[in-house]
């Protein structure tokens, strides 16, 4: 499988984007630095990009100031200029879809969900936090000022947070990677609209679905983060993934898959048919119930407490007739009510 490059015009200057695949598309907001060709030349983000794009078209863009975008940035990067750069790309590829969030974008995504839920089908946030309160206010003018001083190795770092058990082979290709991607200037403008973000205020007026990814062991972004993001979502599932990687091409993908997959197919609302006992809710929990998953990954899944998943089950149960969960999933299979 080969990428497609294409450039659009966005504000006088060149946005790059590559579609690959073919299905519904799903647009990669952009980490916080990024080269399409040297992202498609490393085997490890290619394979996970094919993989998807079996069944979708992926579309991944290089930002203002990255990679085979315009790299001159005459003014600082703002969530609001962001935001309109994800609105070009979908609008370029007809107007419409689902959009895969990485931690330096969510503001920006976010925006966009907001300001123009028509054009984002859903929002798929991996690794990503509703704001950094956590990193004290001194070590990130620190952060910032190293990126900017001494990029090589300040990207040398980054690699070894982003994906901590890589190999020594596998840093010396990411901090590769990320030095042609940007230069120290645009790298450490990117951190600092990264970590100064607040998206708390604006996700819960969020309509359109959500699922938040995160690694148990991420250390760039701490499990704690991507916990509070979901929870301030209105309609939105947590998946907790094993690993501890912050590129989602990096750990097991198993997971990670079938969450997305499944997301993605399942994106719009819940629909019962007409004649079933089941309500909405009784009907996504034993969707979940059929793939195997267990009442405490279906309460991280849907955002909701394991007593009341235990609940809706105990619920299906007596309204099916049946004394079994895989009962009770096969007989709904076979009525067409899942």
């Amino acid at each position: 499988m080969e990428q497609a490059l294409h450039m659009l015009e966005f504000e006088g200057k060149t946005l790059a984007y590559a579609m690959s695949g073919d299905g519904p598309p799903v647009v990669f907001g952009p980490r916080w630095v990024s080269h399409l060709n040297e992202e498609w030349a490393d085997p490890s983000p290619r394979t996970f990009y094919e993989r998807l794009a079996t069944t979708h078209t992926v579309v991944r863009f290089d930002r203002l100031g990255c990679g085979l975008s315009s790299r001159d940035l005459d003014v600082d990067p703002s969530p609001e200029s962001e935001s309109r750069q994800l609105e070009a790309v979908i609008d370029a590829i007809g107007g419409h879809a689902a959009v895969f969030v990485t931690s330096c974008c969510a503001l920006a995504a976010t925006q966009l969900a907001i300001r123009a839920p028509d054009k984002v089908e859903s929002l798929v946030y991996f690794g990503c936090s509703a704001s950094r309160a956590d990193i004290p206010e001194p070590t990130k003018r620190s952060l910032i000022q190293f990126t900017r001083t001494n990029w090589p190795l300040a990207a040398q770092m980054f690699a070894g947070l982003f994906d901590p058990h890589a190999s020594g082979d596998e840093i010396a290709s990411l901090t590769r990677m990320q030095r042609a991607a940007a230069s120290a200037a645009a790298a450490s403008a990117f951190v600092e609209l990264a970590i100064d973000s607040d998206v708390r205020p604006l996700l819960p007026h969020v309509a359109v679905p959500a699922l938040v990814l995160h690694r148990r062991g991420d250390r760039t972004v701490p499990i704690g983060r991507g916990r509070e993001l979901a929870s301030l979502l209105p309609n939105a599932r947590f998946v907790p993934l094993a690993g501890d990687s912050n590129l989602p091409w990096r750990d097991g993908q198993r997971e990670l898959f079938r969450a997305l997959n499944g997301f993605l197919e399942h994106d719009a609302p819940v629909e019962r048919a007409d004649d079933s006992p089941l309500s909405c809710r009784e009907t996504e929990v034993l969707r979940l119930v059929s793939t195997g998953m267990s009442n405490r990954e279906i309460a991280r899944v849907l955002v909701l407490s394991e007593h009341t998943v235990h609940r809706h089950v105990a619920n299906i149960l007596r309204k099916l007739s049946q004394s079994t969960r895989a009962a009770a999933a096969t007989q709904a299979m076979r009525a067409g009510l899942i």
